[in-house]
């Protein structure tokens, strides 16, 4: 009977553990969509959430989406200057109120195979650093 309990607290100690580090160190995903050729459609994609401060272009990152987390390169920095319909954008640092000063608020231009969007930094999971397409 002991070693049951035993048995028991150690399935139930490792579940725990493996719960947090999927919730807060790890993440993997699979790619709804190809991505510039980078990230094909049903790769899966090994995200670290706790990699996510210095972000450089053609990186590869999740982030929360409209329909939940998806999937997008780095195309655009904070403070990147764009052209679209022959007028010159700069991608904002901070663009919320003066008195936050937060690293939270950079926005970054992303491709997400289905478009462009810009999301905050405070919306970006993490980086992705292995990929692979599993065969079935």
């Amino acid at each position: 009977m002991r070693q049951l309990c035993r048995f028991l607290l150690v399935v139930a100690t490792s579940a725990v553990v493996m719960l947090l580090l999927r919730l807060f160190v790890f993440g993997i995903y699979e790619s709804p969509v190809d991505i510039n050729g980078r990230i094909s459609k049903g790769d899966c994609v090994f995200v670290f959430r706790l990699n996510k401060d210095h972000l450089s272009k053609n990186d590869i990152v999740a982030f929360h989406g409209k329909g939940g987390c998806a999937l997008g390169e780095v195309i655009g920095l904070p403070g990147d200057t764009l052209s679209l319909y022959r007028q010159r954008y700069v991608i904002p640092h901070r663009p919320c109120p003066k008195e936050c000063m937060c690293d939270d608020c950079d926005l970054f231009l992303l491709n997400t195979g289905c478009g462009e969007c810009l999301v905050f930094r405070r919306d970006i999971t993490g980086k992705a650093c292995t990929l692979w397409n599993l065969p079935w």
